[in-house]
């Protein structure tokens, strides 16, 4: 263990009283979300300095403790990702995070008593070390202790005096993602076409065979199922469909059985069948085109014969959204006859407010002003 020469007693009667408690790392969370911004002399055990600028917010599943936080580290610049809290740093192995892929987005792992700079990951990456005993005594520091709109400024997003203004600079910030991931989704069509290889496959087979060899070829490649359980003993997996993966990557924890993602794969495959004549985009194409949100919505809806529907229209929205639209509007701009109806964004600037998720409740807490 490293040893601190003339540690503060504060500070040991501090890490004695939170071993007594019987929740002790939702203690030390809290003083990560309430002080850590606050803090000015933060350093990872290497020696660089860190700003914390966003703590993250709480896991509420399986994994690490804060998610999607933002620190400056010295050297390095404005750094995303995940942070892991312990007492001990050994903590780590002896609550099995090294084997654990769900970890592997961490990239500071802090804790009161520390051995080494680094901490390895799953995924063989070392995440630097920080000492968090400052956290354990109020530090004194104008101003709040959040400031996400100094970094969007970056970007820029100028800090709103309104409630008015800072809509229209979320709308506007709406829209360039919308557009990020239309660019992102142009160079997947430029180079795979706009309907895959499982498709195509699947068009080979007799229609009353389509359904069950499409979700056993994805309920294969999701890692779900044993390799190959599900697939047609005399058929193979259809080129281009990619590897299993790991069902060790899969977050289940507080999963409830109609979130499942097997029932998500029973929805994929009655989206890919029902459409695998026209192919599965040009038939959500004509859908886009009638430019109603309510047909878009029901033709992403899949409903079971018995118990939760596959997709509901909820689910259906945010596919309509985060997925469909952008990959439409990014079709059009890759069309070989430079065809550019403009369907899909005006088809995504009529649709409704999506449901509140954990993660736009923490991000109006910090970015609409009060009052």
């Amino acid at each position: 263990m490293r040893v601190y020469p003339a540690a503060p007693a504060l500070h040991l009667r501090l890490i004695a009283k939170i071993r007594e408690e019987k929740i002790p790392e939702r203690l030390l969370a809290k003083f990560w979300k309430e002080r850590a911004a606050r803090q000015t002399g933060l350093r990872t055990e290497a020696g660089k300095r860190v700003r914390v600028v966003y703590p993250g917010r709480p896991g509420v599943t399986a994994g690490p403790d804060f998610r999607d936080a933002l620190l400056e580290v010295e050297g390095v610049g404005l750094v995303r990702g995940d942070v892991e809290l312990h007492l001990s740093q050994r903590d780590w192995d002896s609550h099995g995070h090294g084997g654990d892929p769900k970890y592997n987005g961490v990239v500071v792992h802090g804790a009161l008593e520390v051995f080494s700079t680094e901490t390895r990951l799953q995924s063989g990456t070392l995440a630097p070390v920080m000492d968090l005993r400052s956290l354990l005594t109020d530090v004194p520091g104008p101003g709040p202790a959040l400031d996400l709109w100094r970094v969007l400024s970056r970007k820029g997003f100028h800090r709103p005096e309104t409630l008015e203004e800072a809509e229209m600079a979320l709308e506007r910030a709406g829209d360039h993602r919308f557009l990020a991931k239309s660019r992102w989704l142009a160079t997947c069509i430029q180079a795979d076409g706009p309907d895959q290889a499982l498709g195509h496959a699947a068009g080979e087979l007799p229609s009353e065979a389509r359904f069950t060899a499409i979700s056993g070829w994805l309920s294969a490649c999701s890692g779900l199922e044993p390799s190959g359980a599900a697939v047609p003993q005399d058929r193979k997996q259809p080129r281009g469909s990619g590897p299993a993966m790991n069902a060790k990557e899969w977050r289940l924890f507080r999963v409830r059985p109609s979130n499942h993602p097997r029932r998500r794969i029973m929805g994929a495959a009655s989206l890919l069948e029902q459409y695998l004549d026209s192919g599965l985009a040009a038939g959500l194409r004509e859908v886009v085109e009638t430019l109603s949100p309510a047909k878009l919505t029901g033709a992403l809806s899949v409903f079971s014969q018995s118990g939760p529907a596959y997709v509901g229209r909820g689910r259906a929205k945010d596919l309509a959204v985060n997925a469909v639209l952008p990959f439409m509007h990014a079709w059009d701009e890759t069309a070989c006859d430079q065809r550019r109806t403009g369907a899909a964004e005006a088809l995504y600037r009529k649709f409704p407010l999506l449901a509140e998720n954990e993660i736009t409740r923490e991000m109006t807490a910090q970015l609409i002003p009060v009052g």
